[in-house]
């Protein structure tokens, strides 16, 4: 168990001096060498491995949240009820007192409804499989007699994994994502219709 951990460690530190001699090699070429032995660097990065994992900042976009219906109380909640299960999603909570409906589970989305940044992931064998999750929780207060207000909280994470190309190993990363406002647009809308 010893020399395996020891293997593992030795790996570990031969993958990290080669990355650390291509990005070293790079920057000592002189000028006139440079152009063409650019893709040799990237030919022997790709074949080599590396995996490199970089994610900038989701972006946060102003958009509608909430909205006031000119509907009483019973008629928006029904609403609000029906989006869940028109959409396949069960609801965990269903407080009609507080006016609180929220997703059981986090529902698995794509870029359309959340913004998790840029995602670049290098040296990886291949395309890496990236999965956006949400949580979603509604809230419905009466205003008056006559109407009611809704506000739609949806958020997210990512959840990335990739094999490195050097030794095959299992590369993973996670962060927060933003919604885009599609969702809540579609939630809003449905109950106004």
């Amino acid at each position: 168990m010893a020399k395996e951990r020891y293997q593992t460690q030795s790996t570990k530190n031969i993958r990290q001096l080669y990355c650390l001699l291509i990005v070293s090699f790079s920057g000592v070429l002189r000028k006139g060498q440079r152009m063409r032995n650019i893709f040799v660097i990237a030919a022997l990065s790709v074949i080599g491995g590396c995996a490199n994992i970089n994610v900038s900042q989701p972006v946060v976009a102003e958009f509608e949240k909430s909205k006031t219906y000119s509907m009483n109380y019973e008629k928006v909640w029904a609403r609000a009820v029906d989006w869940f299960a028109d959409h396949n999603v069960t609801i965990e909570k269903i407080e009609k007192d507080s006016g609180l409906l929220t997703a059981k589970y986090l529902i698995e989305t794509n870029d359309n409804y959340l913004d998790c940044g840029q995602i670049k992931a290098t040296g990886l064998m291949s395309d890496p499989n990236i999965e956006r999750y949400g949580s979603l929780n509604l809230t419905v207060r009466q205003v008056d007699v006559n109407s009611t207000k809704v506000n739609v909280n949806f958020f997210g994470e990512f959840k990335l994994a990739g094999n490195d190309a050097w030794d095959g190993r299992l590369v993973t990363t996670n962060g927060k994502c933003v919604s885009t406002g599609n969702l809540e647009k579609s939630v809003l809308s449905y109950i106004g219709s």
